[in-house]
Parts: C-alpha cells; sequence; structure tokens
C-alpha cells in the first residue's frame, strides 16, 4: 500500500496542483496548473476544490495506496490553524471569508464515495501561508539552504514574505514584522503590497504613459525583452523600488540572503540589476527561486509530514 498526499498552490488567478509520496518527491505526470476561480461564488468555489482534489487523486496510477493528507499554501489574511480564509477587498476569494475551508472540504469530501475510500485513518487537511511554505521548502532543497539568515520574498498578485533563520520560522522577534509579513508594512503613500506586486508595475506602467493592452503586465515584459525602452525604464525602476523596500529589514534582520520567487521571476533579467544597485550598500546574496510551486510543495509535504508526527 503506497502513501501519497496532494498539495496546491493556491494564487489568485491560478492554483498549482501536484501529488508527493511520503518522501515529499512529486509523482510524475501530476503537476497541474488550474485556473483559481478565485472571483466565483462560495459554492462555485468550494465545488472546484473538491473538484481538484478528485482530478489530482486520478492522476495516482499505483493499484493499491491512500491519500494521507491535503495541505494547501494559502494567500492570507488566514486563519491557518482552523482552516478560516479572511481575504477580502482583494478582488479575490471574497465569497469564502470566514468560511471554515477545513471543515467544508473534509465534509464534501466525505460524500464523495470513490474518494472517501481511498482516504487513510489519519488523514487530514492543513493550511500554511504560502510565503512562509516557499520559504521552508526553498531552505529543505533550494537556495535558501546555504544560509544561515534568509528573507524570502514572493511577487505576483501581492508581497508574500517570510523570515528564515537556520531553517526556522521567525515570525515574532523585534527584527522582523509580526508574522513575518512585509506587505502591510508603510511604503511611500501607503503599504508594501501597492507597489511590490503585479498591480505595483501597472501602476509604473501608468506612470510611464502606457495604456490599454501595455497596461498588462506580461505584455510590458515582452516589449522590454523586445527592446522596448520605455518598458525597460518600468522595469528598472521596479526592481529599485524592491530594493527600497527591502532596506529597512536588511537593517534589522541582516539576512545573508534574499530568496525570491512568484510570478515576477519570469521577468528576472528585467528587474533584477537595479534591484542589487540598490541594495549595493549591503553584503547580501540575491538569489531567484525558478520553481516557486516546487518549492512550496516541498514545504507543505513537510507541514504534512509534521502534522502526521504530532497526531501519532
Amino acid at each position: 500500500m503506497r502513501n501519497y498526499a496532494i498539495v496546491f498552490d493556491v494564487g489568485g488567478l491560478f492554483i498549482k496542483a501536484a501529488v508527493v509520496n511520503d518522501q515529499g518527491r512529486l509523482v510524475p505526470g501530476t503537476y497541474m496548473i488550474y485556473p483559481a476561480k478565485s472571483k466565483e461564488s462560495k459554492e462555485q468555489l468550494l465545488g472546484h476544490l473538491v473538484d481538484l482534489v478528485k482530478q489530482q487523486t486520478n492522476r495516482i496510477m499505483a493499484r493499491s495506496f491512500r491519500v494521507e493528507g491535503i495541505g494547501y499554501a494559502f494567500p492570507g489574511p488566514f486563519d491557518y490553524e482552523r482552516g478560516i480564509s479572511y481575504i477580502r477587498a482583494v478582488d479575490k476569494f471574497e465569497a469564502i471569508y470566514g468560511v471554515n475551508l477545513r471543515e467544508e472540504l473534509a465534509h464534501r469530501l466525505a460524500q464523495e464515495s470513490a474518494f472517501a475510500a481511498k482516504r487513510s485513518p489519519g488523514f487530514h487537511i492543513v493550511f500554511e501561508n504560502d510565503a512562509n511554505l516557499f520559504a521552508l521548502g526553498e531552505y529543505e532543497s533550494g537556495k535558501a539552504g546555504p544560509y544561515a539568515r534568509a528573507l524570502c520574498l514572493t511577487i505576483g498578485t501581492g508581497a508574500g514574505s517570510a523570515f528564515l533563520e537556520r531553517g526556522e520560522l521567525v515570525k515574532y522577534r523585534q527584527d522582523v514584522p509580526e508574522h513575518g509579513w512585509i506587505y502591510n508594512q508603510p511604503f511611500r503613500e501607503s503599504v508594501v503590497d501597492d507597489y511590490i506586486s503585479k498591480r505595483g508595475i501597472v501602476r509604473l506602467l501608468q506612470e510611464a504613459g502606457f495604456d490599454g493592452d501595455s497596461l498588462d503586465v506580461k505584455n510590458a515584459a515582452e516589449m522590454a525583452k523586445a527592446g522596448d525602452e520605455r518598458a525597460i525604464a518600468v522595469f528598472r525602476r521596479f526592481g529599485a523600488m524592491i530594493g527600497e523596500m527591502l532596506l529597512p529589514f536588511l537593517r534589522s534582520f541582516r539576512p545573508e540572503a534574499v530568496v525570491i520567487g512568484g510570478q515576477i521571476v519570469k521577468s528576472k533579467e528585467l528587474f533584477l540589476e537595479s534591484a542589487r544597485e540598490a541594495l549595493s550598500e549591503f553584503p547580501v546574496a540575491l538569489e531567484v527561486s525558478d520553481e516557486t510551486s516546487i518549492s512550496t510543495f516541498a514545504g507543505v509535504s513537510r507541514l504534512l509530514q509534521q502534522q502526521k508526527k504530532v497526531t501519532k
């Protein structure tokens, strides 16, 4: 009998999914990308999440197996211990605000006879901040491993963060922001999330005079890679802004490395140099993870294994 876990990296636009074995390794043929449907109604969203579990279970080719757990890397604000989403006013997952996802999903999956028959006796569902899991995975098998202290940053629809010291998350200490979250920290005229994110790039594009289709970050990145000087300048400004934002955290936490992941790394050649220039006074390595979700899956698997030990 083989044991597996189903893991999800949930974003505002897409949900990346995989199946991992009990050593935390991805099962070939199970890495998938699905639409998030984050703007749908509560019932549609919950139905979608259940359907994804069923689809991933069907990708397991072993003749005899058990599903030991399901793990979700979920954006915040979120009560990870209880499994309750508190996301609102950011145009994603607002229909499940205050919903206990662990209870709802467990109940609905119990009604799916084919899946219910595959659950192990100790089956459980876990949730954790996506940036924390990315950081743990990066320490275990990625770019953060060689460093005693690392600040891990994910940039996509928002700015996720985690502070690592010798592989352990630092959440409540004077040298880091509460929870290790930088997204809500003051920056320029508002907070970090409004600048170090997709909408932060859109803001810079608007300021540079772009409009229409050119305000799409992907389109703008393609223009920059093709040599458009205005687009190149926007991404250089964005890189400098990342460096500016990081400065107070480098002063307080003094990490040896900053590891960047998320959707933005697809355009790393457009902003990394200017970010490095902004950080030139600090002896800090600037690393990029090209496989954000793979690291996140490794972190989810580690969390599931830890939970398994606790419940034994």
